[in-house]
């Protein structure tokens, strides 16, 4: 059995910045991801990195976050994440991040929605591949393994031994139980500390396989709350009835969008807000004509995106867009230090979260522009390096847990292969009809009639005997569908009741039965930043 002393699962930038600060600390690390290495799947990074580099200093993008998320961002979070921005920025330049640049020779910044002045510094339409590629060299430097086509089963944990004059009040993580998805091997992995820095759960919406909420229901197996769940993010810039998406640095450099009556609409209150407004309005279109000869360079592969799989000449003509999820809020309760928490905020040993996995209250009820692409390198780097930490003062354990949660984990791979063929629905038919669900029910607007249709469709679907039909063990990629779209329906289940519960409208939750907090409100919850989240139970 494989012993490490950070194991981080998840393919995500804030991933590989986790693994890097963890290293750095002096721990073993490990990556495990769902996909190949290479693959984008666990990243949805929209624009360029937030840093208040052309400010006086960074109260003023602390206080767009605070504004932008309603609120309820946590400001000791939104302090700290606000403050390293430049720092990370220049990490990523001193690394080799080959930035846009002004007249000056300083970074280009582009003011995007949400944004009071210029902030956000990118490589134009190319910003996450750049920051993927740097940090995957910086995990190359520093020898940290990445093992693709890996599946976790589940999160192993220990009852703390009061004969050993240990704490009797909680549990420790102590490892993983995987399966090798192109062998069929399930094998356990022995940590000190596990991180959680995989997607969050927008497939539910999209029904396309990209973020499955993986991490969030290894964490409802172990019983505990996820916070946050009825929050998430539309990008507006998608194409019309397409699953492109435009970075929204276009914006900082020129683009317009036109709602239908042709006139630019407002941008100013963040990318949610121009959001609801698209949809409000049935659709709108983005005018690219207006980027100048000097910064269309930058967005050339979108040109030849549009061009090849649109037939749009986005020189010439306007492009139909629909904005549509792009990621989740909510997701693994943690502290400051990046340490997931348990429902009465204790901090469960060993775990630890990051980037959409995690949910930080850096966004608070919506994620303004480049903070997201802030948020994944903040959680990623705080929640390494504390991870690493805890594995220095800890000790490898938990052999027994280990073992036992193996043999039930083979038991339950080879009952499903040997099912396969009987008669039931079929993962992708489950998936179809999720997200049907959640597009009709939980969409920009809620309201509770709704909801409660949508719960009622999504526990029958929960009870719903999924099959496969391939018996081998080997590259069954229907098998770990089926795994995944069983727990996407777990995690749907529990954002629907978060959205049934929060019975007010606030940033990204809309319902339509119950009005907006009003300027007073939000004002006091400005000033107090009294964050707690709500919570989810997997029941």
């Amino acid at each position: 059995m494989q012993a490490w002393d950070v194991v981080i699962v998840g393919g995500s930038i804030a991933s590989l910045r986790a693994a890097i600060a963890a290293s750095d600390e002096g721990s073993t690390v490990t990556i495990l991801t769902q996909s190949s290495t290479s693959a984008f799947v666990d990243d949805v990074t929209s624009c360029g990195l937030a840093a208040s580099s052309g400010e006086t200093n960074p109260s003023g993008h602390a206080a767009d976050a605070h504004r932008v998320g309603a609120g309820l961002c946590e400001a000791d979070v939104v302090t700290s994440s606000t403050n390293s921005a430049v720092p990370h920025l220049a990490d990523l330049e001193r690394w080799g991040l080959n930035l846009r640049r002004d007249r000056n020779g300083l970074p280009h910044l582009g003011q995007l929605p949400g944004q009071s002045n210029p902030r956000t510094a990118s490589t134009g339409d190319s910003t996450r591949r750049e920051v993927r590629t740097i940090l995957e060299e910086q995990c190359i430097k520093r020898n940290i393994p990445r093992r693709g086509d890996i599946e976790i089963l589940d999160i192993v944990h220990k009852d703390h031994d009061t004969t050993r004059g240990e704490s009797d009040d909680g549990f420790d993580v102590c490892g993983l139980i995987a399966l090798d998805i192109q062998s069929g091997e399930v094998f356990a992995i022995q940590a000190k500390a596990v991180l959680l820095a995989g997607s969050g759960f927008q497939s539910a919406w999209n029904g396309d396989g990209c973020g499955m909420g993986s991490a969030a229901h290894l964490f409802l197996k172990l019983g505990h709350y996820l916070s946050d769940l009825e929050f998430t993010s539309r990008h507006p810039l998608t194409v019309a009835n397409t699953d492109l998406h435009i970075p929204l640095d276009v914006l900082g450099s020129g683009g317009v969008v036109n709602g239908p009556d042709g006139q630019p609409l407002e941008i100013d209150s963040g990318p949610d807000s121009l959001s609801r407004e698209i949809l409000s309005a049935g659709g709108a279109s983005l005018d690219l004509t207006t980027i100048s000869r000097d910064d269309s360079p930058w967005f050339a592969n979108v040109a030849k995106t549009l061009q090849s799989r649109c037939g749009i000449d986005c020189s010439q003509q306007l492009i139909p867009i629909m904005p549509s999820v792009s990621t989740t809020i909510g997701g693994l309760p943690t502290d400051l230090s990046g340490n997931v928490c348990s429902f009465d905020w204790d901090k469960i040993p060993g775990l630890f979260a990051a980037g959409d996995a995690a949910c930080t209250g850096l966004h608070g009820a919506a994620i303004n522009s480049g903070d997201h692409l802030l948020g994944a390198l903040t959680s990623g780097s705080i929640a390494g390096a504390t991870a690493a930490i805890h594995a220095a003062n800890s000790k490898h354990s938990g052999s027994g847990a280990i073992s036992s949660m193996l043999t039930e984990a083979h038991h339950l791979h080879d009952s499903i292969l040997a099912n396969a063929g009987s008669e039931g629905v079929s993962p992708g038919h489950v998936q179809t009809q999720l997200s049907t669900t959640m597009q009709a029910h939980m969409g920009h607007e809620r309201s509770a009639g709704g909801l409660g249709k949508a719960l009622t469709a999504i526990e029958e679907l929960s009870e719903a005997n999924m099959v496969i039909s391939d018996s081998s063990p080997v590259m069954n990629t229907e098998l770990v569908t089926m795994l995944r779209t069983k727990g996407l329906v777990q995690v749907a289940r529990s954002a629907v009741r978060a959205a049934t519960e929060r019975t007010e409208s606030r940033g990204s939750h809309i319902r339509s039965d119950f009005p907006e907090a009003d300027d007073e409100e939000l004002h006091h919850s400005l000033q107090s930043s009294s964050y707690t989240g709500s919570l989810a139970l997997r029941n």
